[in-house]
């Protein structure tokens, strides 16, 4: 099961990553439809949010882990996903340049870090999906499969 998991997930990122390479052959072919642009970026940073969670998931399935059930370790998500979530959420909104111009009094060398560090989404979204992936930890059936009527000792 790790071994058929490992291989749909490299495919998956093969083929997301092309869509991703390829998204605006993609939308030429799609002008007909007049779609919202907002769902085309959105669709844009979830193919990077799902190359992110098959990396991730990658992550874990070669490290093994000895997990008793399936489960989704928000521990870990809290950890390692605080960074990416909160930077697109502050990207989104005046916040970062609020607080730039409030603070800073608009400091030229204060807002080109800001602009700079706040503006590739794309690392955002692929960073927020590669820590949704690793925080997810899978149980394989062992071969010393146990029963629940079976008195264990």
């Amino acid at each position: 099961m790790r071994i058929f998991l490992t291989v749909f997930s490299l495919i998956n990122i093969i083929l997301y990553y092309t869509a991703f390479a390829y998204f605006d052959n993609i939308l030429n072919a799609f002008a007909g439809y007049n779609l919202p642009a907002s769902l085309l970026i959105f669709l844009k940073y979830f193919i990077i949010f799902i190359v992110g969670f098959m990396i991730g998931l990658l992550i874990i399935l070669s490290m093994k882990p000895k997990a008793k059930m399936n489960y989704f370790d928000l521990k870990v998500f809290l950890i390692v996903g605080f960074i990416p979530a909160l930077a697109l959420i502050l990207s989104g909104t005046g916040a970062i340049n609020l607080m730039v111009t409030k603070f800073f009094g608009s400091n030229l060398t204060v807002s080109d870090l800001v602009f700079y560090f706040f503006s590739n989404n794309y690392i955002w979204s692929l960073w927020l999906g590669v820590s949704v992936g690793s925080s997810i930890r899978l149980r394989f059936i062992s071969k010393d499969k146990k029963f629940k009527h079976q008195i264990i000792s």
